[in-house]
């Protein structure tokens, strides 16, 4: 449901009436939502993981993906001032373009939340597995590890269900709690190894192809940058609030997130054996400063960490299902908000549903890595976000055109360019194994079957409600 200062506020249906008002304050939403982009661990291991994929030209990779998500919060701002909205770019798009292009945006938005929390498990099981090697234990086992992505899940849906205070107080303890032993094992590795800033310079062994899949990527760590929108209602001030967060968050990732990567990718590239294997880029970061006890221990503590960023994908993403079940997108029994903690329960059972099922299919049938399920995760998630961040960008047109404003409709345009190039050219030139190579065609074919089924249920219900 939204409100809009260019039309008159819709009758508020009982189900988001519950939903509480002004509790979460400016500094508490920033937190939150930086403890939701995971900076702690994307300052320490996306040096690992691009590193896999586009070797030394890694960075600028990184900084190209920061920018193209600096212009998608622009396009973000405009409407975050202008709609007060629970269902976050899916009711920008639906307002701004029409409720077909809005649900499209729904079903992207809902594959991309079920990959993350998808991510978010295999990341965090990679630290705990690590730390147990670290600790002399060599632990393996698809069922094991099943059980513990699956504990990690349940208990990311016990807290957020108890309510949005608890939710963000939770996650911005846990979030930031490794952050300065992050840190000091980053300073202690780049002391001692160097940075070694030559290969970086020269792009050595560029290739248009990985760069372009490792651009995907750098954008995907953004995936969801802008989901506290979607509780917007429970943020005090939110007109205000809202557009300066979304800037905020996204430059300050950026600065972090490619710093990281420049500094981190030489004892990256010297590892890459380890990182298949399994090891953490923290860890690794820890042996090469000399200061494995502290980056095994951290490994176990970033697996703890990592819960914060389950709770503040549930508690956007169990908004932003819950609209689209009013709308029609989803089952009208997801709409529903629990009464005694005000909060999305349904949509956030059934969004940890799915990404347990998928976590455990992947680790029990497919007995495929760990390492690799979280890459496979974050290709899915960056493509589902980029067709999410497209349709935004082309509504910030519609808008630009409706209303006669040329630097926004430039601004939207050239968002809807860099996006959509980026995404294509990476689809028809992937040089990744073929299982990378077929996760954004299953994320792209589940949101064409979800928005498919959305518009046969609206069909059958000409009565739903505006997303």
């Amino acid at each position: 449901m939204t409100t809009s200062d260019t039309q008159p506020p819709t009758a508020a249906a009982p189900a988001r009436s519950e939903l509480r008002a002004g509790v979460i304050s400016p500094r508490k939403a920033l937190f939150f939502g930086l403890s939701g982009l995971a900076l702690p661990s994307v300052m320490s291991g996306e040096g690992g993981k691009m590193a896999l994929v586009s070797g030394w030209s890694s960075w600028l990779a990184m900084l190209l993906g920061s920018a193209m998500a600096l212009l998608i919060a622009l396009v973000v701002v405009r409407f975050a001032r202008r709609h007060l909205a629970t269902g976050s770019l899916m009711s920008y798009v639906g307002i701004e373009a029409g409720p077909r292009a809005g649900a499209l945006t729904g079903a992207a938005l809902l594959v991309g939340y079920v990959a993350a929390l998808v991510l978010t498990a295999s990341i965090s099981l990679v630290f705990l597995f690590s730390f147990l090697r670290g600790i002399g234990l060599d632990v393996t086992g698809g069922a094991l590890e099943a059980l513990l992505g699956t504990a990690l899940l349940a208990a990311g849906f016990f807290l957020s269900r108890r309510g949005i205070a608890l939710s963000v107080n939770s996650a911005v303890i846990l979030g930031w709690s490794s952050l300065p032993f992050v840190v000091v094992i980053m300073v202690a590795a780049i002391a001692r190894h160097g940075v070694d800033p030559g290969p970086q310079f020269a792009l050595q062994g560029f290739d248009a192809g990985t760069f372009t899949q490792a651009t995907v990527m750098a954008f995907g760590i953004y995936a969801g940058f802008e989901g506290f929108t979607a509780l917007a209602k429970e943020t005090q001030d939110p007109r205000r609030t809202i557009p300066r967060l979304l800037v905020t968050v996204v430059a300050t990732l950026g600065v972090a997130s490619t710093l990281g990567v420049f500094l981190t990718l030489p004892i990256m590239m010297e590892h890459s054996d380890e990182l298949l294997q399994g090891s953490s880029p923290l860890y690794i970061l820890s042996e090469a400063g000399h200061v494995t006890a502290l980056g095994s221990v951290l490994d176990l503590l970033m697996f703890v960490t990592l819960l914060s960023v389950v709770l503040v994908y549930l508690s956007e993403a169990g908004r932003v299902a819950a609209t689209a079940a009013e709308s029609g997108l989803l089952p009208r029994s997801l709409a529903a908000i629990d009464a005694r903690h005000s909060t999305p329960a349904r949509a956030m059972l059934l969004l940890t549903g799915l990404a347990t099922g998928i976590l455990v299919a992947f680790l029990t049938i497919g007995q495929r890595p760990i390492f690799t399920i979280f890459l496979s995760a974050a290709a899915m998630l960056s493509y589902a976000w980029f067709t999410a961040y497209v349709l935004i960008a082309v509504a910030g047109i519609v808008h630009a055109v409706r209303n006669r404003d040329l630097l926004f409709g430039a601004l939207s345009l050239l968002s809807a360019v860099t996006t959509t190039a980026t995404a294509v050219y990476s689809l028809a030139d992937q040089q990744s194994g073929s299982s990378l190579r077929a996760m954004p065609w299953i994320a792209l074919g589940a949101i064409a079957v979800l928005w498919l089924a959305s518009l046969a249920a609206r069909r059958a219900r000409p009565s739903t409600a505006e997303v």
